[in-house]
């Protein structure tokens, strides 16, 4: 890509070759979210300053200490010839002034990403944290809660963004996948417009529906007397009285007999309970 290329077309694509690459392990949208929250996708005017500069250069704005950093670091050294091999450039004649080109400077966002073994969460507060303590911890924006962050107001400026153009309700563009949506957790579908509980193997265990609470975060809504995060757990069915009964699945009923009787049985009739 060009010097001084911006916007979030260019942002995704560079993100997009970046990704199939596979230099480097799955960052949940991370990287796409720091062109943003750095420099509103290149776009804003500081951007491109002066590479002499201590500050951030470039749609990722890496500032001199980090880039200077990154020439240091042998682990780092040895994805330089993947580098090399996908993007015909060698990093060891890399210059700040070739951050003004996107490629470039994502690349150097990546690389100093890899420096942190500490994983890269899935949700947006995990990754604002993540922003605040290992990417931009001098930033004037970093100080503080995490709930008061520059990255938590920019990144829901983003979605809106992508909300806007490809209808992804909870989530952003996904660059590698032809810019469907990539969602954020708790949210599926081609739209990221369904609900996800994260139960497995089925929705809530079969015993309800994957639905939206009152605080509007996806959960289960369990059927019957079925309790739990996934529905997965059920207390015992009292039979008291006459007597009355109360099944597993929430049903009453009255049953007058003599004799022995099993209120459940295992489908393959090894156990049960009389």
């Amino acid at each position: 890509t060009a010097e001084n290329a911006a916007g979030g077309e260019i942002v995704e694509e560079t993100v997009r070759r970046i990704q199939e690459s596979k230099i480097f392990p799955d960052d949940h949208g991370l990287l796409r979210k720091i062109a943003y929250v750095e420099s509103k996708d290149g776009t804003d005017k500081n951007t491109f300053r002066d590479p002499s500069s201590e500050a951030g250069v470039g749609i990722w704005q890496m500032d001199k200490v980090a880039f200077e950093d990154l020439k240091k670091q042998d682990f780092i050294k040895k994805k330089y010839a993947d580098i090399k091999k996908h993007f015909g450039i060698d990093w060891n004649t890399v210059q700040r002034r070739d951050l003004y080109k996107p490629i470039v400077a994502a690349l150097a966002a990546r690389l100093y990403l890899s420096r942190f073994s500490v994983p890269i969460l899935k949700h947006d507060k995990g990754q604002a944290e993540y922003w605040k303590k290992y990417y931009n911890r001098n930033h004037p924006n970093a100080n503080g809660t995490v709930d008061g962050l520059k990255f938590l107001k920019d990144i829901k400026s983003l979605k809106k963004l992508s909300s806007q153009d490809e209808g992804c309700k909870h989530g952003l563009r996904n660059p590698s996948k032809n810019c469907k949506c990539l969602c954020e957790p708790g949210y599926k579908g081609e739209k990221c417009d369904l609900p996800d509980c994260g139960c497995q193997p089925s929705p809530c265990s079969g015993n309800g529906y994957c639905g939206i609470s009152d605080d509007g975060e996806p959960r289960c809504v369990c059927g019957g007397r079925w309790e739990g995060d996934c529905c997965e757990t059920c207390p015992p069915a009292p039979i008291f009285g006459d007597p009355h009964i109360l099944t597993i699945d929430g049903f009453e009923f009255d049953f007058f007999g003599i004799g022995t009787f099993w209120s459940c049985v295992s489908r393959a009739n090894d156990f049960g309970v009389d």
